[in-house]
């Protein structure tokens, strides 16, 4: 009996272990199938989650070594709090990362798989383009977040122009179009991130440079030896060189080639002895370079008597006498007034006595003292010069070379046998025979095809001292004076 009643209290406790078994399951059952906190949280507590981003997405996520099936962005949820190892992949690049998850907290895992695009810079930020001028952007760098930059290729971005005034191609070449301003846009896009940058344009219309027409040249020469009332009662006498000399002036500057395109004068006019009147002269001037324009070249040529009166100096027309008024000369004012109405540039060459001031005429002792040598210039020169004065020049317009001083004759030599030789002025054979009357150049000292003004100069200066020294039996003392010094104006070229 004792037996019996050990065993039922046994069989009592064991039912009532079950039976608390038994309303427990019953109890979790309800609360699965109510949305209540997992079994999990009432066995160990509140769950944490774990959020798995990448750059770029789409990683496979493991979880302790185990494929969880999902891609990145993921969250892992209802993970019991503890540590956890979290490794994601993408292709061949993997990345693992230890991380705690706590109760009722979210730990995020973010990682850059690839360089991920911060942004990009480009260069020029600006370009000043003329109409129908292009220019290509010299880079394009591109920045990465903790992983420096690189240089990208052009051809690898984008292009776009906010308007019509600037056109920009593939390869990054910008071109101003009409005037005005322009955004150029530059993208560029590196897995699925997008930047860009951009370029202000400005253009500016083109102004088209002045059609500057061909150089003309032209040349009037003169030469007065026979002149209407000589010889007259003070023994002045008719001049033989003259028309000699306009010819070898006329052949000298017609073999003339200037320039690339080898120009030659446009227009060599002679007027000479009767036909060489005050009237013929100045109309002379204003009819033959009447065509001229401010880059065009004239030369004028006079080879006859000249003198000097009441300090004004004078060209002697074929019609002058001294019984005649003084107007009937023409004076240097009228001379500079009527090339002063010619535009361009003038040059001028004078074979006249006095061609440097014109202090007088004929063959008396002129009496000077040293300090009005010192200070009395060329006249021709000088009015040439003095465009203050005179308010018609400036001094880049005149090129000129005279005989002689104001106070010396301008020589010239004759035959003593008909016949012999041709008549010449000391001055004009000097000029002409350095600048290539006779096929050769020898004033064109430095072999560039060309002879300066200043070349001229020295060479006939030369000449004639050297003529001089030849010649004792003859006093040929002139100094040649040129204006302006020491330039380099082409004056012959071949």
């Amino acid at each position: 009996m004792k037996d019996l009643i050990i065993k039922r209290k046994a069989y009592f406790s064991v039912f009532k272990v079950l039976q608390f078994f038994l309303l427990t399951l019953l109890l979790l059952s309800f609360l699965l199938t109510s949305g209540c906190t997992p079994i999990s949280n009432l066995l160990f507590g509140p769950s944490g989650s774990i959020e798995v981003t990448t750059y770029p997405s789409g990683a496979k996520i493991f979880l302790n070594d185990k494929d969880t099936g999902h891609v990145t962005p993921y969250t892992i949820i209802n993970l019991t709090k503890g540590t956890y190892e979290v490794k994601v992949t993408l292709g061949d690049i993997s990345y693992s990362e230890t991380v705690i998850v706590y109760s009722n907290h979210t730990t995020s895992v973010y990682k850059d798989l690839l360089p991920r695009l911060n942004k990009i810079i480009v260069q020029p930020s600006y370009m000043n383009l003329e109409e129908g001028e292009s220019q290509t952007i010299d880079s394009i760098t591109a920045y990465y977040f903790d992983s420096g930059s690189v240089d990208i290729k052009l051809s690898d971005c984008s292009y776009s122009s906010s308007n019509n005034h600037a056109t920009v191609n593939s390869n990054g070449t910008v071109t101003g179009v009409s005037e005005g301003s322009a955004i150029i846009t530059v993208s560029y896009t590196n897995v699925k991130i997008t930047k860009t940058d951009t370029v202000n344009v400005t253009i500016s219309s083109v102004v088209p440079p002045p059609v500057v027409p061909p150089i003309v040249y032209r040349a009037f020469c003169v030469g007065v030896g026979d002149y209407i009332n000589f010889p007259d009662s003070y023994g002045n006498i008719d001049l033989l060189g003259p028309t000699y000399d306009v010819n070898r002036i006329g052949q000298t500057l017609s073999q003339c080639m200037f320039g690339p395109s080898n120009t030659s004068f446009s227009v060599i006019w002679y007027t000479t002895d009767w036909s060489a009147t005050k009237s013929s002269i100045l109309q002379g001037i204003a009819s033959i370079f009447s065509e001229a324009d401010y880059n065009d070249i004239s030369y004028f040529y006079f080879s006859g008597h000249g003198i000097r009166v009441n300090n004004t100096s004078y060209l002697c027309p074929t019609e002058v006498s001294y019984y005649s008024p003084i107007t009937t000369y023409i004076s240097v004012d009228e001379l500079e007034s009527a090339l002063s109405a010619i535009p361009g540039t003038k040059v001028v060459f004078l074979d006249t006595c006095h061609s440097g001031g014109f202090i007088g005429k004929g063959k008396e002792k002129i009496n000077i003292s040293q300090e009005e040598l010192e200070s009395f210039n060329d006249e021709i020169i000088n009015v040439f010069s003095q465009a203050q004065s005179k308010g018609l020049l400036t001094t880049n317009q005149y090129k000129v070379l005279t005989a002689c001083h104001y106070y010396q004759e301008s020589m010239g030599i004759y035959p003593i046998v008909p016949g012999a030789f041709d008549p010449y002025g000391v001055f004009t054979i000097a000029l002409c025979e350095g600048c290539g009357y006779s096929g050769s150049y020898p004033a064109d000292t430095n072999l560039d095809t060309k002879v300066s003004l200043q070349e001229a100069y020295l060479y006939v200066k030369s000449y004639v001292e050297e003529l001089d020294a030849l010649l004792p039996d003859i006093d040929i003392t002139q100094n040649v004076q040129v204006f302006p010094k020491n330039s380099n104006f082409t004056i012959v070229e071949h």
